[in-house]
């Protein structure tokens, strides 16, 4: 799987990546100077370089463009591993260590670019002053039951699956804002607000779910549907209020679908290395907000 053979075919480029040939290349650009940076001063295990890098650094994937078709088809499309490295003509155990490397150095270029969601709750107050509105919601990923028990129990999500959780907070553009630390499947999206209390700009709309009944940040404005009381009927001007609210939260589930674009946090995750379960998920959602980004400017010129 060659960059230049690809490119040729639009559709399939964009069914394998993710992106279009245009964002494809505008952040091949960036990948590039990430790349360059990291292996002029580093081997491809991670060792400092002694002398300088010639030539090809790795055989099996040559080009940079082909680099990033290597890690995005993999975020895209979720295979096996060894199912990756055969489509790249060589091993699983070769493929491994490429994977987290070339990830790493996408998350470097999402970051240099500005695209990545804020991870540190405390810094939000400074994040959303640009922002008079914004949604609040959870999503889940399926991952692997567990043959251990105890994490079998903290993973179960008691809807029938195990699975990881986060919450996020978009704005009405649908551009993902802040993203918070992975948990277990078992912890409420409540009590993910409760351990990262949110820090947010006095007088913000904040529209959230009956998920987060009870979460009331200070100084904020707090939008959510209204629950049916037991036993009776909301009234007319109740459900048209609640119809309007889910008609502005709708955005959120667009943001969030719009990360699952990338099929490794849609589908059953299966890496065990720690950390990575979150910064697929931080990829994910920065891969959104850059094409995010490059649609709505496109519209605007």
């Amino acid at each position: 799987m060659r960059y230049y053979k690809i490119k040729k075919n639009l559709p399939q480029l964009q069914s394998l990546t993710g992106l279009t040939k245009e964002n494809f290349e505008t952040l091949l650009i960036y990948y590039e100077q990430e790349w360059n940076q990291y292996i002029t001063h580093f081997t491809l295990v991670g060792k400092p370089r002694e002398r300088p890098a010639k030539g090809i650094t790795c055989k099996h994937i040559p080009t940079t463009a082909d680099k990033l078709v290597f890690i995005l088809s993999y975020l895209k499309n979720n295979p096996l591993q060894e199912y990756h490295a055969a489509c790249f003509g060589m091993t699983q155990s070769q493929a491994n260590p490429l994977i987290h490397l070339f990830s790493e150095i996408l998350v470097k270029t999402l970051k240099s670019l500005g695209e990545l969601p804020e991870e540190n709750h405390l810094r939000l107050i400074h994040t959303l002053k640009p922002y008079t509105d914004v949604i609040l919601d959870g999503t889940e990923r399926p991952i692997e039951r567990s043959v251990d028990e105890e994490l079998q129990q903290e993973c179960f999500s008691g809807k029938k699956k195990h699975c990881l959780k986060n919450n996020v907070i978009c704005s009405l553009q649908k551009r993902i804002l802040w993203l918070s630390q992975t948990y277990y499947g078992s912890v409420h999206d409540k009590r993910i607000c409760d351990e990262q209390p949110l820090k947010l700009p006095s007088g913000i709309f904040i529209w959230q779910d009956t998920g987060f009944l009870g979460h009331n940040p200070e100084n904020v404005t707090v939008l959510m549907p209204q629950k049916k009381p037991k036993g009776k009927e909301l009234s007319q001007e109740e459900k048209s209020l609640n119809k309007e609210i889910s008609s502005i939260r709708i955005g959120v589930e667009h943001a969030i679908g719009g990360a699952k674009r990338w099929r490794i946090i849609k589908e059953v995750f299966r890496c065990r290395k720690f950390g990575f379960n979150h910064k697929v998920m931080l990829i994910a959602c920065g891969l959104h907000n850059f094409s995010n980004s490059l649609v709505a400017n496109a519209i605007a010129i």
